[in-house]
C-alpha cells in the first residue's frame, strides 16, 4: 500500500474512532446492548484498526470457510469470535502468518479462536 493510501486510511481511522468517543456513555451502552456484546467489549471494537479487523476474516478464509456465510448462518458464534480476536495479544503474528501464503497456518498454537475455527472446519466436512 502506498504510503499515501496508508496515511488516509489512518486518517479515516482515526475520524471515526473520534466519533466514537465522542458519544455519550448512554449511546455506546445502547449500542453494545444492541449488539449483544460487554460494553468492555465494544469499546475495544471500535478501537481496532480496520487491518486488524480483517485478520479473522483472513484467517478463515485460509481455512476454508466462508466469513458471510457463517456470519449469516451462526451470528452469534461470529461475533464472539470477533469479541475474543479484539481481545488478543497476538494480532502481529497472525497477521504475519497470514501475510505467508505457503503451508498451514501455526494460529492453533497460539490463536484464542483456534478450537472454535477447528470445529467450524469439521462441522463443515461431510460425514464419512
Amino acid at each position: 500500500m502506498p504510503i499515501a493510501d496508508a496515511v488516509r486510511q489512518w486518517w479515516r481511522e482515526q475520524s471515526l474512532l473520534r466519533a466514537f468517543e465522542a458519544l455519550d456513555r448512554t449511546t455506546v451502552v445502547e449500542l453494545a446492548r444492541d449488539n449483544f456484546i460487554p460494553e468492555a467489549d465494544f469499546r475495544r471494537l471500535a478501537s481496532r484498526s480496520r487491518t486488524e479487523s480483517a485478520l479473522l476474516r483472513r484467517l478463515l478464509q485460509r481455512v476454508g470457510i466462508d466469513p458471510d456465510a457463517l456470519a449469516r448462518n451462526q451470528a452469534g458464534v461470529m461475533r464472539d469470535m470477533t469479541v475474543v480476536c479484539a481481545g488478543c495479544l497476538m494480532v502481529q503474528r497472525c497477521r504475519r502468518d497470514l501475510d505467508r501464503h505457503e503451508g498451514p497456518l501455526p494460529h492453533g498454537r497460539y490463536c484464542p479462536n483456534a478450537e472454535t475455527i477447528e470445529a467450524l472446519h469439521q462441522g463443515s466436512k461431510p460425514a464419512s
